[in-house]
């Protein structure tokens, strides 16, 4: 069985109305689509359907907590992850994306599968780079023995003096 099958809304045979679901992304999850982050824990999420006879609005809401790697020190620490979207589906004759929240699907479908646009969400839920949050006085709450060793082992470079005298000119506008 195909894994990222149970990230499937059925549809058809629901009545007008909205409908709730509850999925998980856990590790397993972003292994299907080779996701090269190392983090542990889970983030829950939570789809509501809106559904009407020609469109269906789907709001996929994440908001949890995962232990991820710092860029700067490798040490874990808690991330909170939080991120909303929402999808417009439209009823059509063949299966097509027309705008990033509007996707057509053909009438005969009776389901649709929902983890591509999960994993887009929490993408951009995430930073550029996870780092440690500062703490309450402004300080980096990274390790700081691995950030000395770091400072240790940067080079100062110095700088080129025919730089000063090119500052000078810029100077004297």
């Amino acid at each position: 069985m195909n894994y990222l099958a149970k990230y499937t809304i059925p549809f058809k045979g629901l009545e007008d109305d909205t409908h709730e679901f509850e999925f998980m992304a856990d590790e397993e999850f972003f292994e299907h689509f080779q996701f090269e982050n190392d983090f542990q824990g889970s983030i829950p999420i939570k789809v509501t359907l809106l559904k009407r006879t020609l469109v269906m609005t789907l709001t996929i809401e994440i908001a949890g907590e995962i232990n991820v790697v710092c860029d700067r020190c490798l040490d874990r620490f808690p991330f909170q992850v939080k991120g909303e979207s929402t999808l417009f589906i439209k009823f059509g004759d063949k299966h097509e994306e027309l705008a990033d929240d509007v996707v057509v699907v053909p009438e005969s479908e009776n389901e649709i599968e929902i983890a591509q646009y999960i994993y887009e969400l929490i993408l951009l839920s995430f930073p550029i780079n996870f780092i440690h949050p500062d703490d309450e006085d402004g300080f980096s709450t990274c390790n700081e023995e691995m950030m000395q060793k770091l400072e240790n082992h940067s080079e100062q470079e110095e700088i080129d003096p025919r730089w000063n005298e090119l500052k000078k000119l810029i100077d004297n506008k």
